[in-house]
C-alpha cells in the first residue's frame, strides 16, 4: 500500500486538464500523452460543468496510471478549489495493496486528504503475516496517514477474535506503523495495555510486540514479564523489558539495535534486578564495522545471576586484499562454576597468493585455561607455501600443532609436535585407466613433546580411492585402502597398509546384508607416538529385512586380533498402521553371552491425539533405568493436554516433567505449563500470527528416547 502523495497529485491534475475534453454521455476516456500512460473508465458517464468548473464521472470508475489505480461508484472533482471527491466503494492501491473505504476527499494543492471509514490490510513480513487495520477516519498528510479510532488485528475472520484498539495510528508506506495508547482485547474484554507500540516494515527479523508472560518458579516466585518495542527508524530501534518478580522485585532492561552507517551496526544489552538480595545484572554488545577491506566484529556477554556468573568475548579484525586476506582474534571466557573456569586466545591468520598457483599461509595461535583448578598454555603455529599445477601439489611447511584432546582435560599420548621444516609433494592421479591411484611423498625434520624424541623422517604413501564393481545385479562390492611405510634417522622403520572391503548383497526385495572388512597390518616400530599405527581386523555385519508391516535391523562387530565380538542389537519396528508404530532394540553380549538391554518404544497418533511411551530395561541387573513418556491429548475440539517426562526409578525422581494445557483460540493459543523438576509455571497468550517467545522448558534430562537416532545413544553404549 504504498501510494504516496506525489503519485496522487500528479494524477489529479491530469484528471483536471482531461476534464475539458470528457464531455460525452459514456465517459469512456482516453489516454493523454503523459509520461504516466492515464487512463480513466466510467461505465455510465462523465460530465463537466463550464460554469462551476466542476467534473464528474459515475459508474465504477477507474482511474490508472502506472501501478496506481483509483476506483470508486462516483468522482466529483472542483477544479476551482482543487477538491477532489470520490465517493462509493473507494479503493486506493498499488504493489498489489490496498486502502478501501466508503469516501475519499483530497486537496490537490495542499495535498491533504481523509478517508471515511477505511479498511486495509499490511503485510509486514513473510513470516510475521498480515495485519488488518480499520478506522474511522483516515488523514494523508505529506507521505504519511493517520487513523483516528482505530482497530487491528491480525485475526483473519471477519468478526475478529480478539484486537487492538487505539485512538490514533501513524503509517509511514515501507517504514513503519506507530501506534500510542494501545489496548488489546479478547473480544470486548480489555486485557492488557501498551503506551506506545511500533511495527517496522522494512524489518524480517522484528517481532510487532509480545504479550506478557506469567509464571512461577522457586527462586523468582510469581512473575509478570514484560516486552515494549520502539522504532524511531530502520537504524534505531529496540526492546524495553519491565518484569515483576515477588521473590526478587523489579527487573528492567532494555536492547537496543542501531546503524551509523559508515561507523557499523550493532546492539547493545542491560538488564538488571537492582531490588534483589543478590542483584543480577546481565548485558552484551555486539558490533559489525566494515569499511574499505577493513572489517571488525566484536561480541561481549556478561552475566551475573543465580543462574551463572559468566564473562564471554570474542573480537575479530579482517583485512581483505585482491591477492591476499587476513584476520586477528582474541576470545576470552570466564565462568567459575565450569569445569574449565577461565580460557584466553589470542590469534592471527594470513593467506596471500602470489599466482593462481602459488599461495602462502601463515597461522598462529596461544590458549590459555584452567580447567579443574589446572593451568595450561599451548602454541599452535603453521607457516606454508602451497604450489599447484595440474596433478601435483608441492607444500612447503613449518608448524608446531598441539593435541586438541589437551583442552578436555584428557591426557593423550603426545602432548605437540614440531615439524620444522616439511616437505610434502602430492600427486592426485597417477594416470592408470579405471585405477584411482594418488601418491604423497613427505620429508621433515620433527621434535615430539613431552617424549623429547628430535628427528628425520621420510614418508610415503600409496592410495587407492573407492573403487566399485557390481558382479551381479544384487551384488555390490567396493574396496579402498593404501600402502606407506615412514623411515627414520635412527634407522627405525614402519611400514603398514590398510585396506576396507564392503560387500552389500541384496537376496530378496525384503532382505539384504552388508558385510564390512577393515584390516591394518604394521611392521617395524616408530620412535614417535604422534604417528604411531596399530594393527587393526575387524568385520562389521549388518541385516537389514523390510516388509510392510515390518522392518528388522541385526548387526555386531567381530575384532580377529581380541577375538572379541561387539555388542550385537537387535531392533524392530512394527507399524501396522497409520497410527500404531512399535519398536524395540535389544543389545546382547555375545562374549558373556548375556542380555544387556531392552528398549521398547510405542507410539499412537490419530488426528491430534498422539502418545509416545518408551523405557530401557537393564536385564542384568533387572533394574527398569528409565521411562519416557509423551502425549498430546485433545479435549473436545480446541482443548488439548500435553505431557513430556522422563523418570528414572533408581533414583525414583523425575529428571524432565512437563504438564501443558492449552487452548485453540483460532489465530492465538492460551497455555498453561507447569514443569514439576523446576517447579515453575507459566501462562502465556500466543498470537499465532506473529512469533512470539514460545513456551520452552530447559530440562536437566536432556533429551528423550524418541529425540535419539543413534542405537549407541538408545542402548547406552558404544557400538
Amino acid at each position: 500500500m504504498v501510494w504516496h502523495k506525489r503519485r496522487i497529485q500528479l494524477i489529479l491534475w491530469i484528471l483536471c486538464t482531461l476534464a475539458f475534453v470528457l464531455v460525452t454521455c459514456q465517459a469512456r476516456a482516453a489516454e493523454q500523452g503523459t509520461e504516466e500512460g492515464v487512463r480513466i473508465v466510467a461505465t455510465e458517464s462523465g460530465s463537466y460543468d463550464w460554469d462551476k468548473q466542476v467534473f464528474v464521472a459515475r459508474g465504477e470508475v477507474v482511474v490508472t496510471s502506472g501501478d496506481l489505480t483509483l476506483q470508486g461508484d462516483m468522482l466529483t472533482m472542483d477544479l476551482a478549489s482543487g477538491d477532489v471527491f470520490v465517493q462509493g466503494n473507494v479503493r486506493l492501491s498499488q504493489a498489489e495493496q490496498e486502502l478501501q473505504g466508503d469516501s475519499l476527499v483530497f486537496n490537490v494543492e495542499t495535498g491533504e486528504g481523509s478517508l471515511e471509514n477505511a479498511r486495509t490490510e499490511i503485510a509486514v513480513t513473510e513470516d510475521n503475516g498480515t495485519i488488518f487495520i480499520s478506522g474511522e477516519t483516515v488523514r494523508i498528510e505529506d507521505e504519511q496517514y493517520l487513523v483516528s479510532s482505530a482497530t487491528f488485528t491480525t485475526c483473519d475472520l471477519e468478526d475478529s477474535h480478539f484486537h487492538l484498539a487505539t485512538k490514533e495510528l501513524e503509517y509511514y508506506p515501507g517504514d513503519k506503523v506507530i501506534i500510542r495508547g494501545v489496548t488489546y482485547y479478547e473480544g470486548t474484554v480489555p486485557l492488557f495495555y501498551w503506551p506506545y507500540l511500533v511495527i517496522p516494515l522494512d524489518l524480517d527479523d522484528w517481532s510487532a510486540f509480545t504479550l506478557p508472560v506469567f509464571g512461577f518458579s522457586e527462586v523468582e516466585g510469581y512473575y509478570m514479564k514484560n516486552t515494549f518495542n520502539y522504532h524511531f527508524n530502520s537504524k534505531a530501534y529496540g526492546h524495553l523489558y519491565v518484569d515483576l518478580f515477588t521473590r526478587l522485585g523489579v527487573g528492567i532492561g532494555a536492547r537496543h539495535f542501531y546503524d551509523l552507517g559508515k561507523l557499523g551496526k550493532g546492539s547493545m544489552y542491560l538488564y538488571g534486578i537492582p531490588t534483589s538480595d543478590s542483584p543480577v545484572l546481565k548485558s552484551s554488545f555486539a558490533h559489525d564495522w566494515a569499511r574499505g577491506n577493513w572489517g571488525l566484529t566484536t561480541a561481549t556477554d556478561y552475566e551475573n545471576s543465580w543462574i551463572k556468573h559468566e564473562l564471554k568475548t570474542d573480537n575479530r579484525l579482517t583485512l581483505t586484499l585482491e591477492k591476499g586476506s587476513g584476520e586477528a582474534w582474541y576470545k576470552y571466557t570466564k565462568n567459575a562454576k565450569a569445569s574449565t573456569s577461565e580460557r584466553e586466545e589470542v590469534g592471527l591468520r594470513w593467506t596471500q597468493d602470489f599466482t593462481d598457483q602459488w599461495r602462502l599461509n601463515l597461522k598462529g595461535s596461544q590458549v590459555e585455561q584452567i580447567r579443574d583448578e589446572e593451568g595450561l598454555r599451548v602454541i599452535d603455529y603453521l607457516a606454508e607455501t602451497i604450489y599447484r599445477r595440474g596433478k601435483h601439489t608441492v607444500t612447503l611447511a613449518a608448524q608446531q600443532q598441539y593435541n586438541p584432546d589437551l583442552l578436555e582435560g584428557e591426557i593423550p599420548p603426545w602432548r605437540s609436535v614440531q615439524r620444522i621444516p616439511e616437505l610434502k609433494w602430492d600427486v592426485s592421479d597417477l594416470g592408470f585407466k579405471n585405477l584411482p591411484l594418488r601418491s604423497q611423498v613427505v620429508v621433515g625434520h620433527y621434535g615430539e613433546r613431552p617424549s623429547t624424541v628430535t628427528m628425520n623422517r621420510v614418508y610415503g604413501q600409496l592410495a587407492l580411492g573407492q573403487k566399485i564393481w557390481r558382479p551381479t545385479t544384487k551384488t555390490t562390492a567396493s574396496v579402498q585402502g593404501h600402502a606407506a611405510t615412514a623411515s627414520y634417522s635412527d634407522g627405525q622403520r614402519q611400514t603398514w597398509t590398510y585396506g576396507r572391503l564392503v560387500l552389500n548383497q541384496r537376496f530378496t526385495n525384503s532382505l539384504q546384508a552388508t558385510a564390512t572388512y577393515s584390516r591394518r597390518d604394521v611392521w617395524g616400530t616408530t620412535p614417535f607416538r604422534f604417528d604411531r599405527q596399530n594393527p587393526l581386523q575387524t568385520i562389521d555385519l549388518r541385516l537389514n529385512y523390510t516388509a510392510s508391516p515390518w522392518r528388522v535391523v541385526a548387526g555386531t562387530s567381530y575384532n580377529f586380533l581380541t577375538k572379541q565380538f561387539g555388542t550385537l542389537t537387535l531392533q524392530s519396528y512394527w507399524q501396522p498402521n497409520r497410527s500404531w508404530n512399535l519398536s524395540t532394540t535389544m543389545s546382547y553380549n555375545l562374549n558373556s553371552k548375556n542380555l544387556m538391554q531392552i528398549v521398547p518404544m510405542i507410539e499412537y497418533k490419530k488426528d491430534d491425539l498422539a502418545l509416545k511411551v518408551g523405557g530401557r530395561y537393564q536385564v542384568q541387573s533387572r533394574v527398569l533405568e528409565r521411562v519416557d513418556a509423551r502425549i498430546s491429548l485433545p479435549v473436545g475440539e480446541t482443548w488439548a493436554v500435553k505431557y513430556d517426562a522422563i523418570y528414572e526409578p533408581p533414583k525414583a525422581a523425575f529428571s524432565k516433567g512437563t504438564v501443558m494445557v492449552s487452548k485453540d483460540l483460532h489465530c492465538r493459543e492460551l497455555s498453561l505449563s507447569y514443569d514439576f523438576v523446576s517447579k515453575s509455571v507459566a501462562l502465556q497468550l500466543t498470537i499465532n500470527a506473529f512469533p512470539t517467545l514460545p513456551i520452552g522448558w530447559d530440562s536437566q534430562g536432556g533429551l528423550s528416547l524418541f529425540d535419539l537416532e543413534e542405537v549407541s545413544d538408545i542402548i547406552g553404549v558404544k557400538e
